[in-house]
C-alpha cells in the first residue's frame, strides 16, 4: 500500500487546475466498471481502501492518447472527455479500474491486486514468484543500468549480482573491448565457461545490446535453474529482458541522452629522465662489475654519467623543454661524443600521446503505444566515442533498433514478431607490429630522452611516428536478428508458445600498411655523426613486411525453434504447474580472409589494386542441439515447494551413439514463516524460506571435430622447383568414447526478509563439480602423435553469495536504501592424468594444462618467499658470503657476484641452498605465495530520494587477488633503456637498508635473481572503486504539465571516480596481463590501453 508520505519521494506529480469538487455518486455493477451520473467536467478523486489518496495513478480515455496522472491531493482533471467514454483508472500494485463517465466527478477506490504486489523474476521460459523460486536466481532491473556512461551492459552489471563475476577485457580500456564473464568462478579448463546469454529469449551478444534498452537481468545461477537450457546452459544463463514486449495504452516517447567525458584513471608517475638513466646505468655498472661506464637504448643512444650530469642540468633549467617547442637543437639537446648519440632533452611521453579527456555521446529515443491489445514498442540508440590516444586517434560508434510488434487476436490467440539490429564500427590506427605488441606496448618501452621532437623540421623514428602516419584500420560488426512467436490458450490453464529466430552475426575487417608514408631518422642503428644522422632520414619500414591490403569476413547464423507447452491449476491451497518443450538450434560460421602485397596506391588499398603475392584461406563449420525438456512445480499454500527439471539432449559435436543424454535436476523451498508456530514473529520476521537444489547439466561446448581424424597441411620452408612444398602433418589420434562434459552443482540457500520487510537477506552455499573434462594423457614421444583427449579430468569449485539489503521511508518522505553482496569461490583439480609439473608463468599465465594434477587450486601462484637483503655483515673481508647462509647460486645467474643489496631467499626445506624444482614430489624452496584468481569480491549500493532529488554510490572492488608480473613498471631495471617509475628510486643502498627494492641491476629481461618469482614482488591486486556516483532531480509535474510533458529528469553521473588500491606502481588495478592470439607477455602488464574515469550529464524525458 503507497501512503501519501511516501509515495512522494519516487513519483513525478503535476497539480491541475481542477475547479471544486462537487457530488459525486457510482453505482457498482459487480464486474469492476462504475456507471456514473451527472453532467459536469471530468475530474475527481482517486483514493486507496483506506481512503487514502493515490499519487500518481494514471487516468486514460480508453483506446485513446487522452490521459493524466492524479496529483499530490489525488485529483485529476481530465479535458476532452465525451459522454459515455471510458476512462481507465490504473496505478502499479493496485487493480485496474473502468469508469463509463456521464458529466460527474468521480471518486474511486483501488484494491491492491495481491498478484501485482508479489515480485517476480524471470526464470527459464517463462517467470516465477520470488518467494516460490526455490534455485539460485537473481535479478536486477533498469535502475542499476540507467543513467550511467557505459558503453555496454557489461560493465554496468559489474559487482551487481553476487556470483556473476565480470573482469576487464585482456585490452584494459580498450574502446571495442567488453569485459569477460563466467558465473560462480571457473567452470572448465577444456572448453568456453562463460554463461549462456539470451536477449528476449535469443542467444545474442552483450556488447550489441543498448543499456537503455534493457528492463531487467536475471542471472540463473544453479544447475536446477539452469538446466532447462541444457548443454548451452552449462555454466549459467543470463536472460536479458528488453522493453520490447511491455503493454502500453497510450502513446508514450521517451528520450534520453547522455554526454561524457573520460580520462584515465591513473596516469603513469615516471621519475625525472635523469634520475631513470642514473639508476639504470649504477644497474648495468653492478651487472658489469664495473667493465661498463654506459649503455644504449636503442643503436648508439648512450648513456654514461658526463650524460646523466647534461641530462639533470638540463631539467633543473628547462624542465621538459616546452619553450623550445619539439624543435630540437643540437648541442643543446642532444650531441655527439665519444661515439654516441645523447639525448639530453627528456619528453612527457604520456602527454605527447594521451589525450587529458575524450568525449563521449549516448543517446536513446523509444516511441510506445498501444491500445491494450495491439501494442508496439520502438527503441532507438546511438552510442559515439572518441578515443584516448592524441594523434590519429581511435574511435567507436554503435547504432541500435529495436522494434516490436505485439497484438492479442482474441482471448485465445496472442501474435508478436520483432526485428534488432545493430552495427558497430571501430577505427584505430594500423599496428606496424604484432597484436601482442600495440603501440601502447612501445609508448612505454623507452626512457623519456627517446627523442619524440624533430631536428630541422623532420621526425625521429619512435612510435608516435609511426602512429601519425599509419592508416585506420576498420572493424565492422553487424547484428540483426527476426523474430515471430505466437501464444494460443486453447483451454483454460492450458498456453502453448511458439517461438522461431533467426540471427546473424557478420564481422568485417580491413588493415593495410603504408611503409612508404612513414619517414624519421632512423636511430635505432647507430649513428656516430649528426651528418650520418642526417643520412639516415627516410621510410624505416620495412616494404616486404607492411606493403599489403588485408581483408577478412567471418559471419554466423543461427537458426533457434522453442515449442513449450504450460499448464498451471490450483485447487484450494493446492499450486501445480507443468511444463514441456522442445528447443532446436542450428549454428553455421563462415570465415575467410585474405591478403595480397604490392599495393600500387597506398591511397587505394584494394585486393586487386595489389600487385604482390596474394594468400588467402577460409574455415566453414557448423553444430547443432536438439533438447526436449519438462518442468514440474508443486506448491501446498505457497510453503512447502517442489520442483522437478530433466532435458533430454543430442548435439552433433559428439560420436554417433554418444550425442544424447539426459540431465536431471530437483529444487525444493520451505517457506517456515508461513507456518502457524511462526505467525508471533511477524512483522520482525516477514518471510523466511530455506531451499536447497542438486542438478547435472550437460556441457556440448568441447570444440568441433573433436571426435574426427584430421590432417592438417602446412607449407614448408623446403623449396623445389622454386615453389615452396606443402606438407601433410599426421592425423589426429581419437577417442571412440568421446561424451559430454557433466557439470554437477548442489545449492543450499536462505532467504528472509525483516521488519515489514524492509530488510532483505539471500545466502547461498554451492559445491559445483565439472567432471568427464576433456584432456589429455602425459604419454611417451614414441606414441607418434598427440595424445588423443578423452573424458578424464574432474574440477570442483565451492563458494558461497550474500547479499543484504534495505529500504526505508520516513515520515517526512526521505527514502533510503542499501544493497552489499559479497562472493568467494575457489575451484580445485580433484581429478586428472598423473603429473607432477609445478605451475610457472607462460603464455596463458597460471594456467597452463601441463601442469595440472589432483589437488592443485586453480591460479596458484608458486615462488620464492623473501627473507630480507644481504648487508655487509654477511660478506667476508674477500668478497665471499659468510657460513650459514643457504647457497642460492642455482636460483641466480650463472657466474652472479653477490654483494648486499641482493635478495636472500628463505631455506624452506633447510637443506643449505636455495633451489627452484619443476615438480611437487620435489619442491625445494617453492611454496604457493599467492593465487591469480579474485576472492572475495563485494559491491556496495547506497542510494536516497527526497522531494524530486535522488543520489545514489555504487562501490565494488575484490578483496584479495595476487599477480606476478615483469617488465620495469613494476621491477625496475628489469630491461636496460625502460622507463622507470616513482619509486624506483627506493633501492638499497647502505645507507637505505630498508628501501623496497634490491640494488640496481641490468636483469636482461629474466625474472631470475633478485627477481625470481617471489613473494615480496607480487602484486596486490585488491581494490575498493567508487563505481559510480550519481546525482538527479526529477522537475515537479507542475512545471511540466504546461508543456504536456510526463517527466524531466536531470542527472550527473561519474564512474570510477576514486581508486584504493595496493598496487605499488601507478596501475589500475582492473586491468590484467595483455594477451593476443592466445600469447601473452609477463612485461605486457600496465602497457595497455588506458583505463578510464568518467564525469557525464544527461536528461531523461517522458512525453
Amino acid at each position: 500500500m503507497f501512503k501519501k508520505s511516501s509515495s512522494i519521494c519516487f513519483l513525478l506529480f503535476f497539480l491541475s487546475n481542477s475547479p471544486g469538487m462537487a457530488y459525486a455518486w457510482t453505482v457498482g455493477i459487480g464486474d469492476g466498471t462504475y456507471v456514473v451520473q451527472q453532467n459536469g467536467k471530468c475530474t475527481g478523486v482517486v483514493k486507496d481502501v483506506t481512503g487514502e489518496t493515490v499519487i500518481g495513478a494514471s487516468v486514460v480515455v480508453k483506446g485513446t492518447s487522452n490521459g493524466t496522472i492524479t496529483d499530490i491531493n489525488g485529483s485529476f482533471s481530465l479535458p476532452g472527455v465525451k459522454k459515455g467514454d471510458i476512462i481507465q483508472i490504473s496505478f502499479i500494485g493496485y487493480q485496474k479500474v473502468e469508469v463509463v463517465w456521464n458529466n460527474k466527478p468521480l471518486n474511486v477506490t483501488l484494491k491492491e491486486d495481491a498478484q501485482a504486489l508479489e515480485e517476480v523474476v524471470v526464470v527459464g521460459y517463462g517467470t516465477q514468484k520470488k518467494v516460490n523460486v526455490t534455485g539460485a536466481v537473481s535479478m536486477v532491473g533498469s535502475e542499476v543500468i540507467e543513467s550511467r556512461p557505459v558503453a555496454n551492459v557489461t560493465q554496468a552489471l559489474q559487482g551487481a549480482i553476487p556470483g556473476l563475476n565480470l573482469t576487464t577485457s585482456v585490452n584494459g580500456g580498450d574502446l571495442n573491448s567488453g569485459m569477460s564473464i563466467n558465473i560462480r568462478g571457473t567452470g572448465s579448463i577444456s572448453s568456453n565457461d562463460d554463461p549462456l546469454v539470451l536477449i528476449d529469449g535469443i542467444e545474442g551478444d552483450l556488447t550489441l545490446v543498448n543499456p537503455n534498452d534493457i528492463e531487467s537481468v536475471s542471472v540463473l545461477k544453479d544447475a536446477a535453474s539452469a538446466s532447462i537450457y541444457g548443454a548451452r546452459g552449462a555454466f549459467g544463463v543470463l536472460l536479458i529482458t528488453t522493453k520490447s514486449r511491455s503493454k502500453h495504452e497510450r502513446l508514450s516517447v521517451k528520450y534520453t541522452n547522455n554526454f561524457a567525458w573520460r580520462t584515465p584513471t591513473k596516469t603513469p608517475e615516471q621519475l625525472p629522465g635523469w634520475q631513470q638513466a642514473d639508476i639504470n646505468l649504477q644497474g648495468v655498472i653492478n651487472q658489469t662489475k664495473g667493465s661498463t661506464a654506459f649503455y644504449n637504448v636503442v643503436g648508439n643512444m648512450r648513456v654514461d654519467a658526463t650524460h646523466v650530469q647534461k641530462m639533470k642540468d638540463y631539467w633543473d633549467k628547462y624542465g621538459y623543454g616546452d619553450q623550445f617547442g619539439r624543435e630540437m637543437e643540437l648541442g643543446r639537446d642532444f650531441e655527439f661524443r665519444d661515439g654516441g648519440m645523447f639525448f639530453i632533452r627528456t619528453w612527457d611521453w604520456y602527454d605527447e600521446y594521451i589525450k587529458d579527456w575524450a568525449p563521449q555521446q549516448n543517446h536513446s529515443l523509444s516511441i510506445n503505444g498501444g491500445n491494450g491489445k495491439t501494442n508496439y514498442n520502438i527503441a532507438l540508440g546511438y552510442l559515439s566515442q572518441d578515443g584516448m590516444m592524441k594523434v590519429n586517434s581511435d574511435n567507436y560508434k554503435r547504432y541500435n533498433a529495436n522494434i516490436s510488434l505485439n497484438s492479442e487476436l482474441n482471448k485465445y490467440v496472442s501474435i508478436r514478431t520483432g526485428v534488432m539490429f545493430t552495427r558497430s564500427d571501430y577505427d584505430k590506427p594500423f599496428n606496424y607490429n604484432t597484436d601482442l605488441y600495440d603501440p601502447m606496448y612501445y609508448l612505454y618501452r623507452w626512457q623519456p630522452m627517446m627523442p619524440y621532437g624533430t631536428f630541422e623540421g623532420k621526425e625521429f623514428r619512435n612510435a608516435l611516428t609511426e602512429q601519425k602516419s599509419a592508416p585506420i584500420t576498420t572493424k565492422e560488426r553487424e547484428y540483426l536478428r527476426l523474430t515471430g512467436g505466437a501464444t494460443i490458450k486453447p483451454i483454460k490453464d492450458l498456453t502453448l508458445d511458439i517461438d522461431v529466430a533467426y540471427s546473424s552475426v557478420e564481422n568485417r575487417y580491413k588493415k593495410y600498411g603504408t611503409p612508404s608514408l612513414t619517414s624519421g631518422y632512423e636511430i635505432f642503428t647507430a649513428r656516430p655523426s649528426v651528418e650520418a644522422l642526417r643520412d639516415s632520414y627516410g621510410s624505416y619500414l620495412s616494404a616486404a613486411t607492411y606493403d599489403y591490403v588485408y581483408q577478412e569476413t567471418g559471419r554466423t547464423e543461427n537458426l533457434t525453434a522453442n515449442f513449450v507447452a504450460t499448464y498451471a491449476k490450483r485447487w484450494g491451497d493446492h499450486d501445480f504447474k507443468a511444463m514441456a518443450g522442445s528447443s532446436l538450434e542450428k549454428s553455421e560460421y563462415e570465415y575467410y580472409w585474405a591478403q595480397r602485397k604490392g599495393l600500387l596506391d597506398p591511397a587505394k588499398p584494394e585486393l586487386n589494386l595489389a600487385t604482390g603475392d596474394q594468400t588467402t584461406s577460409s574455415s566453414h563449420t557448423w553444430w547443432s542441439v536438439a533438447g526436449f525438456f519438462g518442468r514440474l512445480n508443486y506448491s501446498y499454500k505457497d510453503r512447502y515447494m517442489l520442483e522437478l527439471n530433466g532435458r533430454y539432449d543430442g548435439s552433433s559435436r559428439f560420436p554417433s551413439g554418444n550425442r544424447f543424454g539426459f540431465f536431471p535436476s530437483m529444487s525444493a523451498g520451505y517457506r517456515i514463516s508461513e507456518e502457524p508456530f511462526m505467525q508471533s514473529l511477524k512483522p520482525y520476521l516477514s518471510t523466511l524460506k530455506i531451499r536447497g537444489s542438486w542438478g547435472m547439466i550437460g556441457n556440448q561446448d568441447v570444440g568441433t571435430d573433436r571426435y574426427i581424424s584430421t590432417l592438417s597441411t602446412s607449407v614448408d620452408s623446403w623449396i623445389i622447383d622454386g615453389k615452396k612444398v606443402q606438407s601433410t602433418q599426421k592425423p589426429t589420434i581419437v577417442s571412440s568414447t568421446l561424451t559430454w562434459e557433466k557439470v554437477t552443482t548442489l545449492d543450499l540457500g536462505l532467504d528472509a526478509r525483516f521488519f515489514n520487510d524492509a530488510l532483505g537477506v539471500t545466502f547461498d552455499w554451492y559445491n559445483r563439480t565439472t567432471s568427464d573434462i576433456l584432456t589429455t594423457a602425459n604419454l611417451p614421444a614414441t606414441l607418434g602423435a598427440d595424445a588423443p583427449y578423452e573424458n578424464m579430468g574432474t574440477i570442483q569449485t565451492k563458494g558461497w553469495e550474500l547479499a543484504i539489503d534495505y529500504r526505508h521511508t520516513f515520515k517526512n518522505g526521505l527514502h533510503f536504501g542499501v544493497t552489499a553482496s559479497v562472493a568467494d569461490d575457489k575451484t580445485e583439480v580433484t581429478k586428472w592424468t598423473y603429473n607432477t609439473k609445478i605451475p610457472s608463468y607462460g603464455a596463458t599465465g597460471w594456467w597452463d594444462k601441463s601442469a595440472y594434477k589432483e589437488g592443485m587450486v586453480l591460479g596458484d601462484i608458486w615462488g620464492l618467499q623473501f627473507d630480507r637483503f644481504l648487508t655487509e655483515d654477511d660478506f667476508n673481508a674477500d668478497g665471499s658470503l659468510k657460513a650459514g647462509l643457504p647457497d642460492q647460486t642455482k636460483v641466480f645467474p650463472a657466474g652472479y657476484q653477490f654483494a648486499p643489496g641482493d635478495v636472500l631467499y628463505k631455506d624452506l626445506d633447510n637443506n643449505g641452498e636455495i633451489v627452484k624444482q619443476t615438480n611437487t614430489n620435489d619442491k625445494g624452496d617453492l611454496s604457493v605465495i599467492g593465487n591469480a584468481l579474485p576472492r572475495l569480491q563485494f559491491g556496495l549500493n547506497l542510494d536516497a530520494a527526497w522531494k524530486g532529488f535522488d543520489i545514489s554510490m555504487f562501490f565494488q572492488g575484490v578483496a584479495k587477488r595476487k599477480l606476478w608480473a615483469a617488465g620495469n613498471q613494476v621491477l625496475p631495471g628489469f630491461t636496460t633503456g625502460e622507463p622507470f617509475y616513482k619509486g624506483a628510486e627506493d633501492y638499497w643502498t647502505p645507507e637505505n637498508t630498508d628501501a623496497f627494492y634490491p640494488r640496481p641491476m641490468d636483469y636482461k629481461q629474466s625474472a631470475s635473481g633478485n627477481y625470481s618469482v617471489n613473494d615480496r614482488y607480487l602484486l596486490n591486486m585488491a581494490y575498493l572503486r567508487l563505481k559510480t556516483f550519481t546525482v538527479g532531480y526529477s522537475l515537479p509535474k507542475v512545471w511540466l504539465s504546461k508543456f504536456k510533458v510526463q517527466g524531466l529528469r536531470v542527472y550527473f553521473t561519474g564512474e570510477n571516480l576514486f581508486t584504493i588500491d595496493g598496487v605499488k606502481p601507478a596501475i589500475d588495478p582492473e586491468i590484467g596481463i595483455r594477451t593476443a592470439s592466445g600469447k601473452s607477455d609477463q612485461r605486457n602488464f600496465g602497457r595497455s590501453y588506458p583505463y578510464q574515469k568518467t564525469v557525464s550529464f544527461g536528461i531523461q524525458l517522458s512525453l
